[in-house]
């Protein structure tokens, strides 16, 4: 049978497309991303943009128009962080609901965080590492899941984002030493919220933010998933770029190879919040996996 997954991001929609047999691994068929900024401005006013919400309901109702097309038996819809928090989400999935006709299930944070973890360890084989932390930095929070020997012992989700945080100390053209203090202070707090079960032999990465890093990191002409997943970043390879975002413009960082000119205005929040969340569970580097939530969707599908 074939099953479609559409994740509602804050910072983008994201769309898998798979033929699921009962015995085998899914056959990805498509794996798409668009940029929609669902969450533009949302922390300034608690409310899904009238903009924002068009844009992201029409980039799902096409996967979903795709996927039907494509003979999907099962269509699955899922929300994060800011259809969690929105006042007028409801506005958003009636829209969905009204023309596509497949209702948006808004996922809790922990089961965000657990279905990502699942998702993203679905692409390799952790081999003998004991204690691990998967690392989820999306557009407006970040989720971490501590697992000892595949059990997950731990999951938290912290509402800061690459594109939350960008838009609190980064949205400037130019990056002053007191807006990278000030966003750090911020990371120390929210972080400081939650501790820790154990430190962790091994962190692994997901998201627009961490992928993205990998291909810089690679200087890849195109992005190419399977090239990404498995790349390993330092907290050496972290602190060069985000030196590199920092004292770039925006127009500088969107012709910085490798990297997606979409993505050039949150990359600098996103590396530094993968930065503090390495150092929280212990690491001094971050596997990077290709796969995520929608992955996680899939197999509980």
């Amino acid at each position: 049978m074939i099953k479609a997954v559409i994740d509602i991001g804050t910072n983008s929609v994201k769309y898998l497309l798979a033929e699921v047999c009962s015995n085998d691994k899914p056959i990805i068929l498509k794996d798409m991303v668009k940029i929609t900024r669902l969450g533009e401005g949302l922390s300034k006013t608690g409310r899904i943009s009238p903009q924002a919400l068009l844009r992201s309901a029409e980039t799902a109702e096409e996967f979903v128009l795709d996927a039907k097309k494509s003979g999907a038996g099962e269509i699955r819809i899922v929300g994060t962080m800011a259809l969690r928090t929105a006042l007028n989400a409801a506005d958003f999935m009636r829209r969905i609901w009204e023309h596509a006709g497949v209702e948006t299930e808004v996922l809790s944070g922990e089961d965000e965080a657990t279905l990502s973890f699942w998702g993203a360890l679905s692409g390799f084989d952790p081999g003998n590492v004991k204690n691990c932390c998967m690392i989820d930095t999306g557009g407006g929070s970040t989720e971490l899941v501590f697992a000892r020997e595949g059990q997950i012992v731990s999951r938290s989700s912290l509402k800061t984002g690459a594109l939350t945080l960008t838009e609190k100390y980064f949205s400037k053209d130019i990056v002053s030493q007191e807006d990278l203090m000030n966003a750090e202070d911020e990371l120390k707090e929210l972080f400081a919220l939650t501790k820790p079960p154990f430190r962790a032999e091994m962190a692994v990465g997901i998201g627009g933010n961490v992928t993205a890093m990998a291909s810089v990191f690679r200087r890849m002409e195109r992005y190419d998933p399977t090239e990404v997943h498995g790349t390993i970043l330092s907290e050496e390879e972290i602190n060069r770029q985000i030196g590199e975002y920092s004292t770039k413009t925006g127009d500088e960082r969107r012709k910085i190879k490798g990297l997606d000119p979409e993505r050039a205005d949150i990359i600098l929040a996103g590396a530094c919040i993968i930065r503090y969340a390495i150092q929280f569970c212990g690491c001094s580097e971050i596997v990077v996996s290709d796969r995520g939530l929608r992955h996680g969707v899939l197999l509980s599908m």
